[in-house]
C-alpha cells in the first residue's frame, strides 16, 4: 500500500515536470511572437546567437536596418576603448599668464563635475597660486564650435538628455533645480546644485499632502529661467529634476571662480570670463578618471552627452583633427566597424549619431551580433564592454525590469528608446556557462515583449 502512494507520487511529480517543460517556450515559439507584430505594423530585426558556440538560436529579419536608438552607443563604446584604449585619461590644463589671469583648456572630458573642480583648484592652491587677476580665459578650441550635433532630435529642448557638447563641460552641462517639503501648507524650499548667476528659479511649490510639480525653462536674453509651481508632499524626497547649460564654457568660468574664492583664491579684479586660447606651458594638468569607468557611466544610465563628446574626442585625439568634428568621429567609429564585417553604409543602413539620439540612424540585429561576437572572439576589451551594461533588476536602464524573472541579475544589455523605438542588445549566460548574444529591435507600436524572452532565455 505504502509503496503504492510512493509510486503515485512519482507519477504525479513527472507528470507536472513533462506539463512545465511543455509550457515553456521553445526557440519556435519566441521567434514566431516576434514575427507576428508586422501583423500590428511593428517591424521587427532580432537574432540571438550562442556566442560559445557560434549557434545561432533565433532570427527574424535579422539583417534589416531599423533605427536602434541607443543601443548603437555600443559602437562609440567599443571604439572609444579600443583606439584610446581602457586606461586613457582626458586632461584639463590651467595656465597663468603674465598679467596673472588664468587660461583653463579643456580637452573634451565628459566626466569634470563640481568634486573635478574642487580637486582641480586645490591642487592650484598647494601650487602656490594664491591670487589672479580676475580674467579667466576658456579654451574650447580643441572641438569646433557646434554645440549640437546636427541630427540630434529636439534641437531646442532644455531637457538634460540635450546638453551641449564642449571641450570644456562641468556637472554633464546640465543644471537641475530642486524641491524640498516644509510644514504642510507653507512653500518648499526651492533651489539650484550650482549658483548660477545666469539661471534663475521662479515661482513656488506648495507643501500639501501629495506631489505634483510643475516645471518649465526657457531662455530670457541671456539669463536662463526655470519656472516652478504645483506642491510637493510633506515628508516627501527631494524632488529634481536637471536641465541642459546652454553655454558650458561660461558655465565652466563661472564655478571656477565661485571654487577659486570658497579656496581663498582671490581676484585682485572683476571676475570675466572669455574665450581665448592658451599658450606657454601649464602650471598644472587634472587628469580625469580612466576611460572605462566613463564608458560605464554612458553605457549604464544611457547618457547621449558622454556618447557624442566621446565622437568628438576620437576624431581630435586619434585622427589628429584640430579640432575635432562630430563627422570626422562618426568616420572613424564607420571605417574600423567595416574591417570586421559591419558595413554601415550599405542596406539602409545609416551612422550620423554615436549617442543615438536620432531618428537617422539606421542598424541590424545582425550588426550588433557582429560586434558582441568581435568582442567575445578578440577578447582585447570584453571585460570592459561586458561590465558597462545595464544589469536586468539592479542597475542603470534596466533596474526596474526583469524583476523576478529568470534574466534578473543575469542578463546584461544596452537599451534603447525613442517614440515608436525599442532596442536591447546583450549577454546571457545560460545554465551551461555559454554566452548567449541578444539582439532586438523593434519599430512601431509594439515593444520588446519582455517577459516573453525572459522565459525564452531561462530555458536555454
Amino acid at each position: 500500500m505504502r509503496t503504492n502512494f510512493i509510486l503515485s507520487l512519482f507519477c504525479l511529480a513527472l507528470m507536472f515536470a513533462f506539463t512545465a517543460e511543455a509550457k515553456k517556450p521553445s526557440n519556435k515559439d519566441f521567434e514566431s511572437l516576434l514575427k507576428s507584430f508586422k501583423k500590428a505594423g511593428t517591424q521587427v530585426s532580432a537574432q540571438i546567437v550562442n556566442l560559445t558556440n557560434t549557434r545561432e538560436l533565433i532570427s527574424v529579419n535579422a539583417d534589416e536596418a531599423l533605427n536602434p536608438a541607443s543601443s548603437i552607443k555600443l559602437f562609440t563604446a567599443y571604439e572609444a576603448l579600443t583606439k584610446l584604449g581602457i586606461n586613457f585619461s582626458f586632461k584639463t590644463e590651467v595656465f597663468q599668464n603674465p598679467d596673472r589671469s588664468l587660461c583653463v583648456k579643456g580637452h573634451g572630458d565628459p566626466s569634470f563635475v563640481m568634486e573635478d573642480l574642487y580637486l582641480m583648484v586645490d591642487a592650484l592652491k598647494r601650487k602656490g597660486v594664491d591670487k589672479y587677476s580676475g580674467k579667466i580665459v576658456l579654451d574650447t578650441s580643441a572641438f569646433d564650435q557646434e554645440l549640437y550635433p546636427e541630427d540630434r532630435t529636439d534641437q531646442n529642448s532644455e531637457r538634460a538628455y540635450n546638453a551641449p557638447i564642449s571641450a570644456l563641460n562641468f556637472n554633464y552641462n546640465t543644471i537641475s533645480v530642486f524641491v524640498n517639503p516644509t510644514r504642510k501648507g507653507d512653500p518648499a524650499r526651492i533651489g539650484l546644485d550650482f549658483p548660477f548667476d545666469f539661471v534663475e528659479v521662479h515661482g513656488k511649490v506648495i507643501t500639501g499632502s501629495s506631489t505634483d510639480v510643475s516645471w518649465d525653462k526657457k531662455a530670457s536674453g541671456a539669463t536662463e529661467v526655470v519656472t516652478l509651481g504645483g506642491k510637493i508632499a510633506e515628508g516627501a524626497d527631494e524632488w529634481r529634476k536637471p536641465f541642459r547649460i546652454r553655454d558650458p564654457a561660461k558655465a565652466f568660468g563661472q564655478a571656477m571662480a565661485k571654487m577659486l574664492a570658497m579656496e581663498g583664491i582671490s581676484a585682485t579684479g572683476a571676475a570675466s570670463y572669455s574665450a581665448g586660447t592658451c599658450s606657454d606651458d601649464s602650471i598644472y594638468t587634472y587628469t580625469s578618471k580612466p576611460l572605462s569607468y566613463i564608458v560605464q557611466l554612458m553605457d549604464k544610465y544611457s547618457n547621449n552627452f558622454i556618447a557624442d563628446t566621446l565622437v568628438k574626442v576620437l576624431d581630435h585625439e586619434v585622427a589628429n583633427h584640430n579640432p575635432g568634428t562630430t563627422a570626422g568621429g562618426i568616420q572613424l567609429i564607420k571605417n574600423d566597424l567595416k574591417g570586421f564585417g559591419i558595413d554601415l553604409n550599405t542596406k539602409g543602413r545609416s551612422f550620423v549619431s554615436g549617442s543615438g539620439l536620432t531618428r537617422d540612424n539606421m542598424a541590424s540585429a545582425s550588426d550588433f551580433i557582429r560586434l558582441l561576437k568581435h568582442i567575445h572572439q578578440e577578447k582585447l576589451v570584453l571585460p570592459e564592454m561586458f561590465t558597462s551594461l545595464p544589469i536586468a533588476s539592479m542597475d542603470g536602464t534596466l533596474k526596474r525590469k526583469y524583476a523576478h524573472s529568470d534574466a534578473s541579475m543575469r542578463l546584461r544589455g544596452k537599451t534603447g528608446t525613442l517614440n515608436g523605438v525599442q532596442s536591447l542588445v546583450g549577454i546571457f549566460p545560460n545554465s551551461d556557462g555559454e554566452w548567449i548574444a541578444v539582439a532586438i529591435i523593434t519599430n512601431g507600436s509594439r515593444g520588446i515583449p519582455e517577459n516573453d524572452l525572459a522565459n525564452y532565455l531561462g530555458t536555454l
